[in-house]
């Protein structure tokens, strides 16, 4: 912002000086309606992105105003949006806002599984009462997801509605068969993977967990992020265990050989590197693929004790 500094001119040119707020840095008037000019070509670049926005009571209303739309965004905690834009600003023309739709939130237990509304942010999810009583490695691993704003705006649906960012979620998702319920269908985990992830239009409205008897998450973080280079989450039922990985490459697998191990025996000495797809990694020029085997030995090691 710029405020006007009375009595004070420049003697060279005779140019009023300007105060520029925010820095404390006097300039004159020609820098400053150069200023001006480009904060108000921002600001009106920002306001005509969606020239329409809608703001729908119901899921059936907004997958009808995104089929009669073109190029239509889905908006909830605005995460994803942000990343869409900078690929697609010019084209994109309905932005459909879901964050108060009713149905597309809420917590609770439904028998053996913990059910949450795809609207619910990762920060109320690591607060609920319920989740941290029923499924704590949910609430630790929601948690420990991005910086404090983006667990306030961003949601569980969007996160692994996704196809631009890793997610946290995606292990949870495997390890503790999730279902996911859409506008369309329900799929299993494995086969929402398997399938590429949601249709055109399609919402995802709730996710139901298994509650596991344990569960252990762990992940390494980049230093200049807190996405994953290697996350590893293991949870322990009556009868079974899982295994879920998720890598830098944004692919989340479970590791059924190191399962049918820990299924005979139930200790961190069980690991092997053979347990380990090693296909489902690839050389980084931050994290080489042995680098990345070793976290994953390290991790589920740690993970696999946590829950003994």
């Amino acid at each position: 912002r710029l405020r006007r500094v009375r009595g004070n001119r420049s003697a060279a040119s005779g140019n009023e000086c300007y105060l520029l707020r925010a820095g404390r840095a006097r300039i004159n008037a020609r820098d400053a309606r150069k200023a001006l000019a480009l904060h108000e070509k921002i600001c009106w670049e920002c306001v005509t992105i969606s020239p329409i926005f809608h703001s729908p009571a119901t899921t059936k209303e907004a997958e009808a105003i995104h089929r009669e739309s073109k190029n239509a965004i889905y908006i909830s905690g605005g995460q994803e949006v942000v990343l869409r834009l900078q690929k697609d600003l010019e084209n994109t023309l309905d932005l459909i806002d879901i964050s108060n739709i009713g149905e597309l939130h809420g917590i609770d237990t439904e028998g053996s599984s913990l059910s949450i509304g795809a609207g619910e942010s990762h920060a109320a999810i690591a607060e609920s009462a319920l989740v941290a009583h029923k499924v704590p490695v949910l609430s630790e691993l929601a948690s420990n997801i991005g910086d404090s704003q983006t667990r306030n705006r961003g949601t569980i649906g969007g996160a692994i509605a996704s196809k631009t960012r890793s997610s946290d979620w995606n292990a949870a998702l495997l390890a503790l068969d999730a279902m996911i319920h859409t506008t369309k269908t329900s799929h299993m985990a494995e086969d929402y993977f398997a399938n590429g992830g949601l249709t055109e239009g399609e919402l995802i409205t709730r996710i139901c967990f298994e509650i596991p008897s344990k569960g252990t998450y762990l992940k390494h973080t980049r230093a200049s992020s807190t996405d994953a280079v290697v996350g590893v989450l293991v949870s322990r039922f009556e009868e079974r265990c899982r295994v879920a990985i998720v890598g830098s490459q944004r692919v989340a697998f479970l590791c059924p050989a190191l399962e049918a191990a820990l299924g005979k025996r139930f200790h961190q000495d069980v690991y092997e590197r053979k347990h380990i797809p090693d296909e489902m990694f690839v050389h980084c020029d931050d994290a080489s693929l042995d680098y990345q085997l070793n976290l994953v030995e390290v991790l589920c090691k740690k993970a696999i004790k946590g829950c003994a």
